[in-house]
C-alpha cells in the first residue's frame, strides 16, 4: 500500500487530498484501488507520508513492531493508529450484524497466538443516553423542526452525551469522545473524531434554539409520563466565572451562594415541575435581585399552561414579595411560599397544647397550625380581597440545624470581639469611643443576626474606651425563632401535612441545581464571551432535561441512584474491536458488545430498553 496524491479543482481553487491504496489487476489491467481517504494530511511531509503508508500496513498485517524508537515512527504513531481503526470499522460496515446472541455455529480454524484487542471504549452510559433521545424523537426534531444538517445533529447530540457522561470543558469532551468513548458508533458512525471548535459550534446552535427545544422536550416529558402541571417550582441559583469575563454583560459581582464573592457571576432562573422535571430556564445578571424575575417567570409559565388552568406556584423567600404575590393573584396564579415576615402577633396565638404532629419521609416529627389572614390585590382598576391560609411549622431538626448556625456565628461574633478588647492594651492603638463603635457596628453587620443578641458594656475615660465586656442573652430573637417558620398560600387547604408536603416539593428543585452543578459540572465558567458563557449554561440545562427524564423513570422503578452512580454503572459495558489471523493467513476482524452486567441490566430493564446496541459485528480485513 502507498499514499497517493490527489488533486480537485472547485471554484478556481485547488484543494490537495491523499488517499491510501493498493494496486490491483482489474481484468488484467493494473488499477490503485481506494482503501482509505486519509484527508489533507497537511502537516506530514513525503518521507512522513511514506512511514505513515508502512505503519498502517503493518498494523493491518500484524507485523513486528519495526518502527519503534525511531523517532520519526513515534511522531506519526497516533496518526497511523487512528488511520488503522478507520480501516477496520470501514471494513465492519461490509460485514453482518448479528441480531441475536448466538446465530447458527460458524466454525474456523485460527491462530490463537495471533488474537489481539486492538480498540476498548465504553458503551454503557452512551447506549442509554442514545436511546432517551430516540424516545424523545430529539434527533429528528432537531433535524425536521430546526433546520439543522446531518453533521450539526450528530455534533449536538455528541455534546449532551459528553456533558451528561463526562463534563468538562469542550477541549476535554473531545478527548474524551475521541479516545474513550464509543459514542460515534451510535450517533455519527461515518466519524471518528471532533475537536473542541465543531463542540462549541453545536452548542452554540443549541442554544440560539434554546426556547423552542425546552418546550419541545418538556412537552415530550409531559406526555410520555402522563403528567398534569397542578404546581411549578421556580427558584433562582449562581454560578461564578474563573476570569474576567469582560466580554458578558450579565457576568456581575453579587452574593454568590458558593461564597465566591471574589468572582463575577451570572444567575440561573429554573422552573421545574413537582417531581423536579424542568421546564423552562432563563439566564439573568449575577446582581439582579431575585424578587425581579417573578414577572418573568408568570410569562413563562402561561405559555405552557392549559387555558383556564394556571398552576400553583411553590417558591422561596428570596422571591416571596409582597407585589409579588399579588401579581400572581392579579394574574390568576395560587401561590406557595415561605413567609418572610416573622407574625410576632400570630406566634403569641400558636396553641402549644394542640399543635397538629405528623411525620415527614424520615420519620421526624412536624408540628403546625392553620391561621387565617386576607391580601389585597388591584385588577382592572377595582381591589380585590384574597383569602390566604398562614401555616405555623416547629422542626426540632430545623431547629437543631439553626442552632448549630447560631453557634458559629457567636464563635465570629466574640472572636471580632476579643480582638477589640485586646486592642485597647496596645498604648498607640485608637480607642476613641466613635472609632470602637465603628469596629463593633462593622462586626455586627458581618455576624448579622447575632449582635443584637449581646449585652456590649464599655467604660470610658477622657473620650476613649478603657474596657469593653459582652454577654450573650439566652432568651433572644434568633434562639426564640429557631426552627419555626411560616407558610402563606391561596390555596384554601384545610390539612397541615398535604400543605407542607406541597411546599417542601420546593426541595426538587434544590437537588435540580445540585445535579446540574455536581453531577454536570455547570460551574464554574471558564468562556468569556457572552453567547459562549450562556451556550455552556443551557448545554448543561438541555443535558439535565435528559437526565432528569431517565432518573424519574428509574425512580418509578425503585432505582433512585444519583446520576454519577448511574453513569458509573453503566461504564461498565465495553465494546471492543478484536483481530485473529485465520488458517489462510487472513485477519478476521470482530467488533463485539460486553454483555450488561446486573445493575447494568437492571436500569436498561427499569427504562425498557435494548440491553446492547450489538451483540456482533464480523469482516476480514482485505487489504
Amino acid at each position: 500500500m502507498f499514499i497517493k496524491k490527489i488533486t480537485n479543482r472547485k471554484a478556481k481553487k485547488t484543494y490537495i487530498t491523499y488517499r491510501l491504496v493498493k494496486s490491483k489487476r482489474v481484468n488484467g489491467v493494473p488499477r490503485h484501488i481506494t482503501v482509505l481517504d486519509l484527508g489533507s494530511l497537511a502537516d506530514l511531509t513525503d518521507e512522513k507520508r511514506k512511514t505513515l503508508a508502512k505503519r498502517i500496513e503493518q498494523l493491518a498485517s500484524n507485523q513486528l513492531d519495526v518502527f519503534s524508537g525511531i523517532g520519526l515512527y513515534e511522531e506519526i504513531d497516533e496518526l497511523a493508529q487512528y488511520f488503522y481503526h478507520k480501516l477496520m470499522k470501514k471494513q465492519l460496515k461490509k460485514g453482518e450484524v448479528e441480531t441475536e446472541k448466538r446465530v447458527g455455529r460458524e466454525l474456523v480454524e485460527v491462530d490463537l497466538n495471533s488474537f489481539e484487542t486492538v480498540e476498548g471504549k465504553e458503551i454503557g452510559g452512551e447506549w442509554l443516553c442514545h436511546q432517551a433521545f430516540e424516545e424523545l424523537g430529539l434527533p429528528e426534531f432537531l433535524s425536521d423542526n430546526l433546520g439543522f444538517n446531518k453533521n450539526l445533529t450528530a455534533l449536538s447530540l455528541l455534546s449532551l452525551i459528553g456533558r451528561m457522561l463526562h463534563p468538562g470543558s469542550e477541549m476535554g469532551t473531545a478527548k474524551w469522545l475521541n479516545e474513550n468513548s464509543a459514542a460515534f458508533e451510535l450517533v455519527w458512525p461515518n466519524s471518528g473524531r471532533v475537536d473542541r471548535n465543531r463542540l462549541t459550534q453545536a452548542s452554540v446552535s443549541l442554544y440560539r434554539n434554546k426556547d423552542k427545544i425546552e418546550d419541545y422536550l418538556s412537552g415530550g416529558v409531559e406526555n410520555i409520563f402522563g403528567i398534569e402541571d397542578k404546581y411549578i417550582l421556580y427558584d433562582l441559583t449562581n454560578t461564578h466565572f474563573e476570569g474576567s469575563a469582560k466580554g458578558c454583560e450579565k457576568a456581575k459581582f453579587g452574593r454568590n451562594k458558593q461564597k465566591r464573592n471574589d468572582c463575577r457571576q451570572i444567575t440561573l432562573g429554573l422552573l421545574t415541575d413537582s417531581s423536579g422535571l424542568p421546564k423552562r430556564s432563563r439566564y439573568y445578571e449575577g446582581n439582579i435581585g431575585e424578587v425581579t424575575t417573578f414577572s418573568q417567570v408568570l410569562d413563562d409559565v402561561e405559555k405552557g399552561a392549559k387555558k383556564g388552568k394556571n398552576p400553583a406556584i411553590v417558591m422561596d423567600s428570596g422571591i416571596a414579595s409582597e407585589d409579588n404575590f399579588k401579581e400572581a393573584l392579579k394574574r390568576g396564579f395560587d401561590y406557595i411560599s415561605v413567609s418572610r415576615s416573622g407574625h410576632k402577633d400570630l406566634l403569641e396565638q400558636v396553641d402549644r397544647d394542640n399543635l397538629k404532629s405528623f411525620q415527614n419521609k424520615n420519620k421526624e416529627e412536624i408540628k403546625a397550625q392553620f391561621f387565617d389572614s386576607t391580601i389585597e390585590y388591584e385588577k382592572e382598576g377595582k381591589v380585590h380581597t384574597q383569602k390566604e391560609r398562614i401555616l405555623y411549622v416547629e422542626t426540632q431538626t430545623k431547629r437543631h440545624k439553626e442552632v448549630a448556625m447560631i453557634q458559629k456565628k457567636r464563635q465570629r461574633f466574640e472572636k471580632g470581639m476579643e480582638a477589640i478588647a485586646a486592642s485597647l492594651e496596645k498604648p498607640r492603638a485608637n480607642k476613641t469611643v466613635e472609632k470602637i463603635n465603628q469596629r463593633i457596628g462593622r462586626l455586627k453587620e458581618r455576624c448579622k443576626g447575632i449582635g443584637e443578641a449581646y449585652e456590649i458594656e464599655t467604660q470610658q475615660k477622657q473620650g476613649n474606651i478603657i474596657s469593653l465586656s459582652w454577654k450573650y442573652k439566652q432568651d433572644n430573637r434568633a434562639e426564640r425563632k429557631a426552627g419555626k417558620y411560616f407558610i402563606r398560600t391561596s390555596i384554601q387547604a384545610d390539612q397541615e401535612e398535604l400543605l407542607w408536603k406541597l411546599y417542601r416539593t420546593l426541595g426538587e428543585i434544590e437537588s435540580s441545581f445540585k445535579v446540574l452543578k455536581s453531577d454536570l459540572d455547570m460551574r464554574p465558567i471558564f468562556h468569556q464571551k457572552g453567547e459562549n458563557i450562556e451556550a455552556h449554561l443551557n448545554l448543561a440545562v438541555l443535558a439535565y432535561f435528559i437526565v432528569s427524564f431517565i432518573r424519574h423513570r428509574l425512580k418509578q422503578k425503585n432505582i433512585s441512584h444519583r446520576w454519577l452512580e448511574i453513569v458509573r454503572i453503566m461504564s461498565t459495558q465495553k465494546c471492543s474491536i478484536n483481530t485473529i489471523v485465520d488458517s489462510n493467513e487472513k485477519t478476521i476482524v470482530l467488533k463485539t458488545c460486553s454483555r450488561a452486567q446486573l445493575k447494568t441490566a437492571a436500569i436498561y430493564a427499569a427504562m425498557k430498553y435494548k440491553a446492547v446496541p450489538y451483540y456482533r459485528k464480523k469482516a476480514y480485513l482485505d487489504i
